[in-house]
């Protein structure tokens, strides 16, 4: 074999004997390879974010990415709905980190506004215009504190006291809530932050509260709902007794006919009417002298001696007996008595308790007896009318029975239909969040492989391997030997004597024809 073609077989030495188009693409492969390859570790690696804030005033937003930066913690904020998602690993943290530093403020500060440097000049108008803002900031961050409120504000108006009673008016107060899509708020809840408004105020009256929501409507109605409140309270408080004696029906049942097998329901009619009476009654057989006055009064008179008729008798000495009449005459007696007594009076109010029972009416109904035969199955055994009578008596009892007022029990035996037994719903596999780590992890394994064996593998052989000889026409007049080295493709230093050692010791006669060849060709 020539020089040349040795050369040309050869494989390249280094990356300097690749022709400069070679280089240039290996290069340009080799780069694009391990970009993508740093690219899907950092995908795979890359932590998850959760949410840290959201619905923030750009104030708060503003304050509270500077904080992130400043405090070197990642965050990406959403541009649809501007929340604020920090790693996963990382949320509390940062939240510790934002409230030392009092973020997010939401709707102002409260009474944070009392550790401030005040002016030398400040007025008492300012001073009590800033001690109504700390109020109404802190309202705010009770009231927000409710689920399906989503932000609140509060406006007082609390006129200037008098030290005059007359001349003192009350206060009032106005919030208006912003309420979560979808949330309402129960009329408990709006009696919660009417009183809760009112408490925190001195002198303010529930009735000057005044709640409404971020669609106009009014909350509060303080005039036309007050009996409507009444009848939902007895609503609730009937409800309650309801549930009570079906309750104790209930328990006093289940160990009779089994966990489950028992359903009670109550009506009860219940009389809310407010009764007061008031009676004042007198017992004439039975009285006392309370007081007793006794006057006596006697008077002799000179009148009396000197009357008479005027004319000469009456001028004329009495005789003796004339004398005792005339004296008996003269004196005058009088006695009055006063005698107070006092009657046996009895004074009694009564005001009847509201929410009585008038009337019970119950109904239970009982499942039939399940019964295991001897061959193991299940069938179901009606109770017996023993047992329906022993079950009815006890809940007579329960609930206090009482036929004067019309009240009914009724026990019934039938077969329950038994539901399908319901699986308990599991979250998927796929749900958890480690399925979702690891698979993730993977990706990015199969992507590196797939990447070193699928692009830069077969690039990096294409370069490296050189091409393939041509395949050059069998000259004429030719021999065998000089074709059939044309026509094999050129070989390594290493492989030409391999198969020139095989040849010599299968054939020897053709190895040395071909080296015959070969040195008439040299000469």
């Amino acid at each position: 074999m020539s020089e040349a073609n040795q050369a040309a077989a050869a494989p390249p030495k280094n990356l300097f004997e690749i022709p400069a188009v070679r280089q240039g693409a290996l290069l340009i492969g080799i780069a694009a390879s391990v970009a993508v390859g740093i690219a899907t570790v950092l995908w795979s690696r890359a932590p998850d974010y959760s949410l840290l804030y959201a619905n923030l005033a750009d104030r708060d937003a503003g304050a509270v990415v500077n904080a992130l930066v400043a405090a070197e913690i990642p965050h990406r904020l959403e541009q649809s709905s501007g929340a604020i998602m920090v790693p996963a690993d990382r949320v509390h943290e940062a939240r510790l980190l934002l409230a030392s530093d009092g973020l997010p403020r939401g709707s102002g500060m409260g009474f944070e506004l009392i550790g401030e440097e005040k002016g030398l000049g400040v007025s008492q108008f300012m001073e009590n215009a800033r001690y109504q803002h700390m109020l109404e900031t802190e309202l705010v961050r009770t009231i927000s504190n409710l689920r399906p409120v989503q932000s609140a504000r509060v406006h007082l108006a609390m006129p200037k006291q008098s030290v005059f009673v007359r001349d003192r008016r009350p206060g009032s107060a106005s919030v208006m809530v912003q309420l979560y899509p979808g949330r309402r708020l129960e009329d408990a809840q709006v009696s919660s932050i009417v009183n809760l408004v009112a408490s925190s105020i001195p002198d303010l009256e529930p009735g000057e509260v005044t709640v409404v929501d971020q669609l106009g409507r009014l909350l509060t109605e303080h005039n036309d709902a007050g009996d409507l409140s009444l009848t939902a309270r007895q609503f609730d408080y009937r409800t309650r007794v309801e549930d009570a004696y079906a309750a104790r029906i209930v328990d006093l049942l289940t160990p009779l006919a089994g966990t489950g097998k028992v359903r009670a329901q109550v009506t009860a009619d219940l009389d809310f009417t407010v009764t007061e009476q008031t009676q004042e009654q007198y017992d004439p057989a039975n009285t006392a002298v309370r007081s007793e006055q006794t006057s006596n009064e006697t008077r002799l008179g000179d009148a009396a001696a000197a009357g008479g008729i005027p004319g000469a008798l009456t001028n004329q000495p009495p005789g003796d007996q004339d004398a005792a009449d005339a004296e008996s005459a003269n004196r005058s007696s009088s006695t009055t008595a006063t005698r107070n007594f006092e009657v046996d009076r009895t004074v009694s109010h009564t005001r009847q308790q509201t929410g009585t029972i008038r009337r019970l009416s119950v109904a239970v109904i009982v499942d039939h007896r399940q019964v295991v035969a001897e061959d193991g199955t299940v069938s179901a055994e009606p109770l017996a009318a023993e047992e329906i009578e022993r079950m009815t008596a006890l809940a007579r009892e329960a609930i206090g029975f009482d036929a004067a007022r019309g009240d009914s029990v009724s026990v019934i035996n039938a077969s329950f239909t038994r539901p399908e037994a319901i699986e308990a719903t599991k979250p998927a596999w796929w749900d958890m969040p480690i399925v979702g780590q690891v698979i993730r992890q993977l990706a990015g394994v199969v992507l590196m492989l797939g990447l070193i064996f699928g692009l830069l593998r077969p690039t990096v052989r294409h370069l490296l391997v050189p091409a393939p000889a041509p395949v050059a026409a069998l000259p004429a007049g030719g021999n065998a030997a000089a074709a059939e080295r044309e026509v094999t493709p050129a070989l390594t230093y290493e492989q030409s004597m391999a198969a020139a050692r095989s040849v010599v010791g299968e054939d020897p006669r053709r190895a040395a024809r071909v080296v015959k060849d070969w040195v008439a060709e040299d000469e």
